[in-house]
Protein backbone atom coordinates (compact mmCIF):
# COMPACT_ATOMS: atom_id res chain seq x y z
CA UNK A 1 0.00 0.00 0.00
CA UNK A 2 3.00 2.53 0.96
CA UNK A 3 4.64 1.69 -2.24
CA UNK A 4 1.64 2.16 -4.19
CA UNK A 5 1.18 6.09 -2.59
CA UNK A 6 4.47 6.50 -2.96
CA UNK A 7 4.40 5.55 -6.77
CA UNK A 8 1.62 8.04 -6.95
CA UNK A 9 2.75 10.71 -5.38
CA UNK A 10 5.96 10.30 -7.82
CA UNK A 11 3.57 9.80 -10.82
CA UNK A 12 2.02 13.18 -9.98
CA UNK A 13 5.17 15.55 -9.60
CA UNK A 14 6.31 14.03 -12.42
CA UNK A 15 3.27 14.91 -14.83
CA UNK A 16 3.12 18.25 -12.55
CA UNK A 17 6.70 19.22 -13.82
CA UNK A 18 6.19 18.24 -17.46
CA UNK A 19 2.30 20.50 -17.22
CA UNK A 20 4.97 23.04 -16.17
CA UNK A 21 7.75 22.60 -18.75
CA UNK A 22 4.68 22.80 -21.18
CA UNK A 23 3.04 25.71 -19.40
CA UNK A 24 6.25 27.99 -20.10
CA UNK A 25 6.52 27.24 -23.56
CA UNK A 26 3.14 27.59 -24.58
CA UNK A 27 1.16 31.16 -25.77
CA UNK A 28 -0.96 32.50 -23.12
CA UNK A 29 -4.34 32.46 -25.06
CA UNK A 30 -3.41 28.82 -25.26
CA UNK A 31 -2.21 28.38 -21.44
CA UNK A 32 -5.28 30.33 -19.85
CA UNK A 33 -7.39 28.00 -22.11
CA UNK A 34 -5.82 24.63 -20.46
CA UNK A 35 -6.00 25.69 -17.11
CA UNK A 36 -9.67 26.35 -17.38
CA UNK A 37 -10.21 22.51 -19.01
CA UNK A 38 -9.63 21.45 -15.76
CA UNK A 39 -9.56 22.01 -11.89
CA UNK A 40 -6.04 20.49 -11.11
CA UNK A 41 -4.09 22.06 -14.28
CA UNK A 42 -6.05 25.52 -12.79
CA UNK A 43 -4.73 24.85 -9.16
CA UNK A 44 -1.08 23.83 -10.70
CA UNK A 45 -0.50 27.08 -13.29
CA UNK A 46 -2.27 29.42 -10.61
CA UNK A 47 0.46 28.39 -7.79
CA UNK A 48 3.39 28.37 -10.06
CA UNK A 49 2.30 31.49 -12.07
CA UNK A 50 5.17 33.55 -10.99
CA UNK A 51 8.10 31.81 -12.04
CA UNK A 52 5.84 30.32 -15.24
CA UNK A 53 5.77 34.04 -16.18
CA UNK A 54 9.34 35.10 -15.20
CA UNK A 55 10.73 32.33 -17.18
CA UNK A 56 8.75 32.95 -20.34
CA UNK A 57 9.67 36.99 -19.88
CA UNK A 58 13.09 36.36 -19.80
CA UNK A 59 13.27 33.70 -22.87
CA UNK A 60 11.43 36.37 -24.87
CA UNK A 61 13.40 39.25 -23.56
CA UNK A 62 16.95 37.74 -22.81
CA UNK A 63 18.82 41.42 -21.83
CA UNK A 64 17.98 41.84 -18.17
CA UNK A 65 18.51 45.43 -18.62
CA UNK A 66 14.95 45.52 -20.55
CA UNK A 67 12.82 42.98 -18.87
CA UNK A 68 10.09 44.40 -16.80
CA UNK A 69 11.11 46.64 -13.65
CA UNK A 70 10.75 44.94 -10.58
CA UNK A 71 8.71 42.00 -12.79
CA UNK A 72 5.95 44.66 -13.19
CA UNK A 73 4.39 47.06 -15.59
CA UNK A 74 1.99 49.90 -16.43
CA UNK A 75 -1.36 48.92 -17.93
CA UNK A 76 -2.10 50.20 -21.10
CA UNK A 77 -5.85 49.23 -21.91
CA UNK A 78 -7.44 52.02 -19.01
CA UNK A 79 -8.84 54.56 -20.52
CA UNK A 80 -8.39 56.91 -17.13
CA UNK A 81 -4.81 55.59 -15.82
CA UNK A 82 -1.99 53.50 -16.35
CA UNK A 83 -2.38 50.56 -13.36
CA UNK A 84 0.73 49.18 -11.80
CA UNK A 85 0.78 45.19 -12.59
CA UNK A 86 1.35 42.63 -10.28
CA UNK A 87 5.01 41.60 -10.83
CA UNK A 88 5.52 38.13 -12.82
CA UNK A 89 1.49 37.77 -13.45
CA UNK A 90 -0.55 36.65 -15.78
CA UNK A 91 -1.61 40.37 -16.51
CA UNK A 92 1.91 41.57 -16.79
CA UNK A 93 2.41 38.89 -19.98
CA UNK A 94 -0.94 40.15 -21.47
CA UNK A 95 0.29 43.52 -21.50
CA UNK A 96 3.21 42.64 -23.18
CA UNK A 97 1.52 40.75 -25.45
CA UNK A 98 -0.88 44.04 -26.13
CA UNK A 99 2.52 45.87 -26.66
CA UNK A 100 4.05 43.43 -29.21
CA UNK A 101 0.63 43.09 -31.42
CA UNK A 102 0.20 46.73 -31.25
CA UNK A 103 4.17 47.37 -32.72
CA UNK A 104 3.61 44.38 -35.62
CA UNK A 105 0.23 46.29 -36.29
CA UNK A 106 1.67 50.20 -36.62
CA UNK A 107 4.94 49.23 -38.71
CA UNK A 108 3.01 46.64 -40.81
CA UNK A 109 4.68 47.12 -44.12
CA UNK A 110 1.72 45.15 -46.23
CA UNK A 111 -1.10 47.72 -44.86
CA UNK A 112 -3.00 49.66 -47.13
CA UNK A 113 -3.17 51.66 -47.36
CA UNK A 114 0.07 52.36 -45.35
CA UNK A 115 0.13 53.02 -41.29
CA UNK A 116 0.76 56.23 -39.84
CA UNK A 117 3.95 55.58 -38.85
CA UNK A 118 4.72 53.43 -41.97
CA UNK A 119 3.92 56.68 -44.05
CA UNK A 120 6.12 59.14 -41.92
CA UNK A 121 9.19 56.64 -43.07
CA UNK A 122 8.56 57.05 -46.69
CA UNK A 123 8.19 60.33 -46.53
CA UNK A 124 12.19 60.48 -45.26
CA UNK A 125 14.36 60.21 -48.81
CA UNK A 126 16.87 58.02 -47.67
CA UNK A 127 14.70 55.18 -45.66
CA UNK A 128 12.02 55.27 -48.65
CA UNK A 129 15.59 54.78 -51.27
CA UNK A 130 16.43 51.54 -49.45
CA UNK A 131 15.52 48.23 -51.21
CA UNK A 132 12.46 46.12 -49.64
CA UNK A 133 14.77 43.63 -47.62
CA UNK A 134 16.44 46.84 -46.16
CA UNK A 135 13.48 48.56 -45.28
CA UNK A 136 11.90 45.40 -43.65
CA UNK A 137 14.89 45.40 -41.72
CA UNK A 138 14.64 49.25 -40.90
CA UNK A 139 11.15 48.77 -39.88
CA UNK A 140 12.37 45.76 -37.04
CA UNK A 141 14.82 47.93 -35.96
CA UNK A 142 11.91 50.91 -35.52
CA UNK A 143 9.82 47.99 -33.58
CA UNK A 144 12.81 47.53 -31.41
CA UNK A 145 13.00 51.16 -30.45
CA UNK A 146 9.15 50.97 -29.84
CA UNK A 147 10.07 48.06 -26.60
CA UNK A 148 12.92 50.61 -25.79
CA UNK A 149 10.12 53.31 -25.04
CA UNK A 150 7.95 50.95 -23.42
CA UNK A 151 10.67 49.82 -21.09
CA UNK A 152 11.51 53.84 -20.40
CA UNK A 153 8.05 53.91 -19.43
CA UNK A 154 8.19 51.15 -17.16
CA UNK A 155 11.83 52.76 -15.59
CA UNK A 156 8.44 54.79 -13.45
CA UNK A 157 8.08 51.60 -11.28
CA UNK A 158 11.77 51.19 -10.04
CA UNK A 159 10.35 54.79 -7.94
CA UNK A 160 6.09 54.35 -7.32
CA UNK A 161 6.70 51.00 -6.15
CA UNK A 162 8.61 51.21 -3.39
CA UNK A 163 7.25 54.98 -2.93
CA UNK A 164 3.96 52.99 -2.15
CA UNK A 165 5.51 50.38 0.05
CA UNK A 166 6.07 54.15 2.03
CA UNK A 167 2.97 54.63 1.55
CA UNK A 168 2.59 57.06 -1.07
CA UNK A 169 0.26 59.70 -0.04
CA UNK A 170 3.33 60.85 2.18
CA UNK A 171 5.67 61.54 -0.21
CA UNK A 172 5.72 64.98 -2.33
CA UNK A 173 4.40 63.98 -5.96
CA UNK A 174 7.10 66.60 -7.13
CA UNK A 175 9.98 64.41 -5.78
CA UNK A 176 8.00 61.40 -6.99
CA UNK A 177 8.36 62.56 -10.45
CA UNK A 178 11.26 63.91 -10.10
CA UNK A 179 13.09 60.95 -9.17
CA UNK A 180 11.08 58.89 -12.29
CA UNK A 181 12.41 61.62 -14.77
CA UNK A 182 15.77 61.25 -13.20
CA UNK A 183 15.64 56.94 -13.75
CA UNK A 184 14.61 57.60 -17.22
CA UNK A 185 17.53 60.21 -17.96
CA UNK A 186 20.15 57.76 -16.29
CA UNK A 187 19.03 54.97 -18.34
CA UNK A 188 18.70 57.31 -21.26
CA UNK A 189 22.29 58.02 -20.99
CA UNK A 190 23.62 54.54 -21.07
CA UNK A 191 22.64 53.57 -24.44
CA UNK A 192 24.26 52.56 -27.73
CA UNK A 193 24.57 55.46 -30.16
CA UNK A 194 22.64 53.13 -32.18
CA UNK A 195 19.64 52.74 -29.40
CA UNK A 196 19.89 56.73 -29.09
CA UNK A 197 19.30 57.49 -32.98
CA UNK A 198 16.17 55.03 -33.46
CA UNK A 199 14.90 56.50 -30.61
CA UNK A 200 15.51 59.99 -32.21
CA UNK A 201 13.67 59.31 -35.53
CA UNK A 202 10.62 56.84 -33.58
CA UNK A 203 9.80 60.50 -32.21
CA UNK A 204 10.38 62.42 -35.50
CA UNK A 205 7.93 59.53 -37.01
CA UNK A 206 5.57 60.13 -34.91
CA UNK A 207 5.53 63.91 -34.92
CA UNK A 208 5.18 63.81 -38.29
CA UNK A 209 2.52 61.21 -38.59
CA UNK A 210 0.50 63.35 -35.71
CA UNK A 211 1.02 66.24 -38.02
CA UNK A 212 -0.40 64.04 -41.23
CA UNK A 213 -3.56 63.28 -38.89
CA UNK A 214 -3.78 66.85 -37.37
CA UNK A 215 -4.06 68.09 -41.24
CA UNK A 216 -5.58 71.57 -41.14
CA UNK A 217 -5.73 71.77 -37.73
CA UNK A 218 -2.52 71.99 -37.32
CA UNK A 219 -1.85 75.33 -39.02
CA UNK A 220 -4.89 76.29 -37.31
CA UNK A 221 -3.68 75.88 -33.95
CA UNK A 222 -1.33 78.80 -32.63
CA UNK A 223 0.41 76.13 -30.77
CA UNK A 224 0.56 73.26 -33.08
CA UNK A 225 3.57 73.05 -33.72
CA UNK A 226 4.35 72.79 -29.77
CA UNK A 227 1.68 70.47 -29.43
CA UNK A 228 3.78 67.82 -31.76
CA UNK A 229 6.82 68.67 -30.19
CA UNK A 230 4.55 67.46 -26.62
CA UNK A 231 3.56 64.69 -28.43
CA UNK A 232 7.42 63.48 -29.55
CA UNK A 233 7.99 63.91 -26.05
CA UNK A 234 5.31 61.83 -24.58
CA UNK A 235 6.17 59.20 -26.54
CA UNK A 236 9.18 58.89 -24.82
CA UNK A 237 7.72 58.85 -21.43
CA UNK A 238 4.50 56.82 -22.56
CA UNK A 239 6.14 54.38 -25.03
CA UNK A 240 3.83 52.54 -27.77
CA UNK A 241 0.57 53.24 -26.08
CA UNK A 242 1.08 57.04 -27.06
CA UNK A 243 1.52 56.41 -30.59
CA UNK A 244 -1.45 53.56 -30.53
CA UNK A 245 -3.95 55.93 -28.65
CA UNK A 246 -3.41 59.03 -31.52
CA UNK A 247 -2.54 57.04 -34.36
CA UNK A 248 -4.49 53.53 -34.33
CA UNK A 249 -7.73 54.47 -32.21
CA UNK A 250 -9.04 51.26 -32.51
CA UNK A 251 -9.52 50.84 -28.71
CA UNK A 252 -11.05 51.98 -25.74
CA UNK A 253 -14.81 53.53 -24.35
CA UNK A 254 -16.80 55.87 -26.81
CA UNK A 255 -16.32 59.60 -25.27
CA UNK A 256 -18.53 62.06 -26.44
CA UNK A 257 -17.08 65.46 -27.00
CA UNK A 258 -14.12 66.75 -28.99
CA UNK A 259 -11.62 66.52 -26.11
CA UNK A 260 -8.31 68.17 -25.63
CA UNK A 261 -7.12 70.52 -28.73
CA UNK A 262 -4.22 67.59 -29.26
CA UNK A 263 -6.31 65.23 -30.07
CA UNK A 264 -6.32 63.97 -33.69
CA UNK A 265 -9.95 63.80 -35.12
CA UNK A 266 -9.76 60.12 -35.68
CA UNK A 267 -9.27 59.18 -31.84
CA UNK A 268 -11.35 61.61 -29.87
CA UNK A 269 -14.03 58.74 -29.59
CA UNK A 270 -10.57 56.61 -27.85
CA UNK A 271 -10.46 56.39 -23.99
CA UNK A 272 -6.35 55.65 -24.44
CA UNK A 273 -6.11 58.65 -26.77
CA UNK A 274 -8.14 61.09 -24.61
CA UNK A 275 -5.74 60.07 -21.90
CA UNK A 276 -2.46 60.03 -23.99
CA UNK A 277 -3.86 63.71 -25.26
CA UNK A 278 -4.25 64.78 -21.41
CA UNK A 279 -0.52 63.61 -20.91
CA UNK A 280 0.53 65.63 -24.48
CA UNK A 281 -1.18 68.27 -22.70
CA UNK A 282 0.73 68.39 -19.37
CA UNK A 283 4.10 67.85 -21.48
CA UNK A 284 2.84 71.75 -23.61
CA UNK A 285 2.55 73.01 -19.99
CA UNK A 286 6.03 71.82 -18.47
CA UNK A 287 6.81 73.59 -21.96
CA UNK A 288 5.95 76.66 -21.25
CA UNK A 289 6.91 76.92 -17.66
CA UNK A 290 10.58 75.73 -19.22
CA UNK A 291 10.53 78.68 -21.48
CA UNK A 292 8.49 81.24 -19.11
CA UNK A 293 11.42 80.22 -16.24
CA UNK A 294 14.24 81.22 -19.00
CA UNK A 295 13.60 84.15 -19.83
CA UNK A 296 12.97 85.36 -16.58
CA UNK A 297 16.13 84.27 -15.50
CA UNK A 298 16.93 86.36 -18.37
CA UNK A 299 16.11 89.03 -17.93
CA UNK A 300 17.15 89.01 -14.31
CA UNK A 301 21.15 88.55 -16.11
CA UNK A 302 20.14 91.75 -17.89
CA UNK A 303 19.87 93.36 -14.77
CA UNK A 304 22.78 92.02 -13.34
CA UNK A 305 21.15 89.32 -10.90
CA UNK A 306 21.79 85.81 -10.94
CA UNK A 307 25.02 85.76 -12.24
CA UNK A 308 26.64 83.68 -9.68
CA UNK A 309 23.92 81.48 -9.05
CA UNK A 310 23.51 80.36 -13.06
CA UNK A 311 27.08 80.96 -14.18
CA UNK A 312 27.12 77.22 -14.38
CA UNK A 313 23.82 76.15 -16.05
CA UNK A 314 24.73 77.97 -19.46
CA UNK A 315 24.68 74.08 -20.54
CA UNK A 316 20.70 74.04 -19.71
CA UNK A 317 19.90 77.18 -21.19
CA UNK A 318 21.52 76.57 -25.05
CA UNK A 319 19.85 73.19 -24.89
CA UNK A 320 22.63 70.78 -22.76
CA UNK A 321 21.56 68.24 -20.90
CA UNK A 322 24.38 67.13 -18.91
CA UNK A 323 23.32 68.73 -15.18
CA UNK A 324 23.55 67.01 -11.50
CA UNK A 325 21.95 69.93 -9.90
CA UNK A 326 19.12 68.20 -7.71
CA UNK A 327 17.75 71.46 -6.42
CA UNK A 328 17.64 72.79 -9.97
CA UNK A 329 13.86 72.67 -11.07
CA UNK A 330 14.28 73.45 -14.55
CA UNK A 331 15.91 69.71 -14.68
CA UNK A 332 12.82 67.82 -14.22
CA UNK A 333 10.84 70.09 -16.96
CA UNK A 334 14.25 69.13 -19.51
CA UNK A 335 12.60 66.28 -21.53
CA UNK A 336 13.98 63.22 -22.46
CA UNK A 337 13.46 63.81 -26.10
CA UNK A 338 16.45 66.46 -25.32
CA UNK A 339 18.55 64.01 -22.86
CA UNK A 340 17.75 61.31 -26.13
CA UNK A 341 19.83 64.30 -28.51
CA UNK A 342 21.95 65.32 -26.26
CA UNK A 343 23.34 61.80 -25.18
CA UNK A 344 24.26 60.70 -28.81
CA UNK A 345 28.12 60.99 -29.52
CA UNK A 346 28.96 64.50 -31.32
CA UNK A 347 30.94 64.46 -34.35
CA UNK A 348 34.53 65.20 -34.54
CA UNK A 349 34.95 68.64 -35.96
CA UNK A 350 37.69 68.97 -38.51
CA UNK A 351 40.28 71.07 -37.82
CA UNK A 352 39.48 74.64 -39.30
CA UNK A 353 42.08 77.52 -39.93
CA UNK A 354 41.65 81.35 -38.28
CA UNK A 355 39.41 81.96 -41.66
CA UNK A 356 37.44 78.84 -41.21
CA UNK A 357 38.30 77.11 -43.63
CA UNK A 358 38.96 73.05 -43.10
CA UNK A 359 42.47 72.53 -42.57
CA UNK A 360 44.10 69.91 -44.53
CA UNK A 361 46.89 68.18 -42.92
CA UNK A 362 48.12 66.09 -46.54
CA UNK A 363 49.63 68.12 -48.99
CA UNK A 364 49.22 65.85 -51.95
CA UNK A 365 44.99 66.35 -50.85
CA UNK A 366 44.80 70.23 -51.91
CA UNK A 367 44.30 71.05 -55.10
CA UNK A 368 47.00 72.29 -56.98
CA UNK A 369 44.94 74.64 -60.04
CA UNK A 370 44.33 73.45 -63.65
CA UNK A 371 45.81 70.40 -65.01
CA UNK A 372 45.96 67.92 -62.10
CA UNK A 373 44.87 64.45 -62.71
CA UNK A 374 43.05 62.89 -60.03
CA UNK A 375 41.35 59.24 -59.74
CA UNK A 376 37.51 59.18 -58.79
CA UNK A 377 35.11 56.21 -57.83
CA UNK A 378 31.69 56.32 -58.93
CA UNK A 379 28.58 55.33 -56.84
CA UNK A 380 29.10 51.35 -58.77
CA UNK A 381 32.65 50.93 -57.30
CA UNK A 382 34.49 51.46 -60.27
CA UNK A 383 37.37 53.69 -61.21
CA UNK A 384 36.44 56.11 -63.59
CA UNK A 385 39.61 57.80 -65.45
CA UNK A 386 41.83 60.41 -64.88
CA UNK A 387 40.69 63.46 -66.44
CA UNK A 388 41.50 67.06 -66.86
CA UNK A 389 40.16 69.77 -64.30
CA UNK A 390 38.49 71.41 -67.48
CA UNK A 391 36.68 68.25 -68.77
CA UNK A 392 35.11 66.72 -65.33
CA UNK A 393 31.58 66.81 -65.75
CA UNK A 394 29.09 68.29 -63.00
CA UNK A 395 27.71 65.82 -60.71
CA UNK A 396 24.48 65.77 -59.06
CA UNK A 397 24.05 67.96 -55.44
CA UNK A 398 24.32 65.38 -52.43
CA UNK A 399 23.18 66.57 -49.63
CA UNK A 400 25.03 65.36 -46.22
CA UNK A 401 22.80 62.84 -43.88
CA UNK A 402 22.20 63.47 -40.46
CA UNK A 403 24.75 61.60 -37.99
CA UNK A 404 22.09 59.41 -36.49
CA UNK A 405 20.19 58.89 -39.74
CA UNK A 406 23.47 58.16 -41.03
CA UNK A 407 24.31 55.41 -38.49
CA UNK A 408 21.05 53.55 -39.08
CA UNK A 409 21.22 53.10 -42.82
CA UNK A 410 25.03 51.63 -42.02
CA UNK A 411 23.28 48.97 -39.70
CA UNK A 412 20.59 48.28 -42.42
CA UNK A 413 22.65 48.16 -44.88
CA UNK A 414 25.49 45.96 -42.82
CA UNK A 415 22.85 43.57 -42.13
CA UNK A 416 21.10 43.43 -44.93
CA UNK A 417 23.69 43.77 -48.16
CA UNK A 418 22.15 45.25 -51.35
CA UNK A 419 22.17 41.83 -53.78
CA UNK A 420 23.71 43.83 -57.25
Amino acid sequence: MTTNSATTTTTSLINADITLLIAEQTDLPTLLVLASTNKHLNSLINTYEHSIIKSKITTAIPNPLLQPPLGSVLSSHSSSTRQILPPWSFQVATELERRHARTEAMFNISTVPPTPLISAMFRVPSFAALPRQQFTQLVNLFKRACCLADHICDLALLVKIPAMARELSAVDPYVVQKAIHRTRQGFIKGLEPLDLALLTHLAALGGMAYAEEMGELMSSDPEGLERMVAFKETILREGSAALWGFLHPKEGEVIEGNGPPSLPPRARGSGLGRYIAGKVEGVLRDLHAYEMGLKERDHEEAEGEGEGEWADKEGVREGGWDDDDDDDPFVVLHGLHQTVMGAFPKPVEEPKDDEGDAVIEDESEQWEGEGVEYEEVDIEGEDVSSEEEGEIEEEEEVFPVEPREQLILEVVRSAVPCSV
